[in-house]
């Protein structure tokens, strides 16, 4: 069976980087929602910010960090959320941290992200939380505290903060400074993220099932939370279904589904899968007409799950 590369990397360094930089990137697309009743077009939002509405303000942060309506422009976002934090509007105030988190139209600065993270969780904003629970955890901007970050991460999830459920079902999935891990206790909160429809939640109690970690071991279950995993484009598990779909696993081997979830993998640019491929190819492992029916299965199945390859 070949063997995949394992990362020596915390699986907190590893999750970031699947999931494009969760608690940044991702907070800053989440916390765009408007009360209906509050909704403004550009140029509504543009008459209501000239007379200083936070709510305006941030909406139209939003619309240029997306290019909606207007070019897309990280500083002028920049300068449209700081606007609306500097008034007290959370959700500004998280995408404020998120921006400095990743140098979007300001310098980066950890310790500014962290602050303005602070100042949306300290008015119950979940994102924030989550924000700040996650930079405890990682230790930037402000000094690593394991008990300031569950702290933070707890009050998050007690509002359904999906990120957090998944972010502290992964803490305790592998443990890190100060937590023993727990797989029984991982599976709870990583079931609680899956119910709400989490990728990175499914892979995970993937791994659980998979090692009768925490649970009873059951391989279909494992290959099953994969596969829910797959359906939400998470490489990981595209990458560990080709892996058991290879010669020398438990499962029945199947040359053509093993390719099928690697092209996937590597239609969302996982430069890994795309050498594997080639492997498979230059070492007469698999033949070209298994390579088309895997290129077929894999459009199949992006097309069922609404699956968009990564632009080239």
């Amino acid at each position: 069976m070949m063997s995949f590369t394992q990362s020596n990397q915390p699986w907190w360094g590893r999750v970031s980087r699947q999931y494009g930089g969760v608690g940044t990137a991702l907070a800053v697309m989440l916390a765009t929602q408007l009360p209906a009743a509050e909704q403004f077009t550009v140029e509504s939002a543009r008459a209501a910010a000239r007379r200083g509405d936070a709510k305006a303000l941030f909406f139209l942060g939003k619309c240029y960090t997306r290019g909606e309506g207007v070019p897309q422009d990280y500083a002028k976002a920049a300068e449209l959320l700081q606007q609306s934090a500097g008034k007290g509007y959370a959700f500004a105030q998280n995408n404020l941290g998120a921006f400095y988190a990743r140098g979007w139209g300001v310098k980066q600065d950890y310790a500014q992200a962290a602050e303005w993270y602070r100042k949306a969780a300290e008015q119950g904003d979940e994102l924030g939380q989550y924000s700040l629970g996650r930079a405890y955890w990682l230790g930037r901007g402000l000094e690593q505290n394991t008990q300031a970050s569950l702290k933070w991460l707890k009050k998050a999830a007690k509002q359904n903060q999906t990120d957090a459920i998944w972010f502290l079902g992964e803490i305790y999935l592998s443990g890190g400074p100060g937590v023993r891990a727990d797989g029984r206790e991982a599976f709870r909160w990583l079931a609680k993220a899956a119910e709400q429809g989490c990728g990175g939640a499914f892979y995970s109690l993937g791994r659980l099932f998979e090692d009768g970690n925490g649970v009873p071991r059951s391989l279909d279950l494992a290959i099953n939370c994969y596969h829910r995993a797959a359906e939400k484009s998470d490489t990981q598990a595209m990458m560990r279904l080709s892996e058991l779909s290879m010669p020398g696993s438990e499962v029945k081997a199947d040359i053509v589904e093993a390719l099928k979830w690697l092209r996937l993998a590597a239609d969302l640019r996982d430069g890994e899968a795309e050498q594997l491929i080639t492997h498979l190819q230059m070492n007469g492992q698999s033949s070209p007409g298994q390579y088309e029916e895997a290129r077929r299965r894999a459009r199949d199945f992006e097309q069922a799950f609404g699956i968009k390859p990564a632009q080239r």
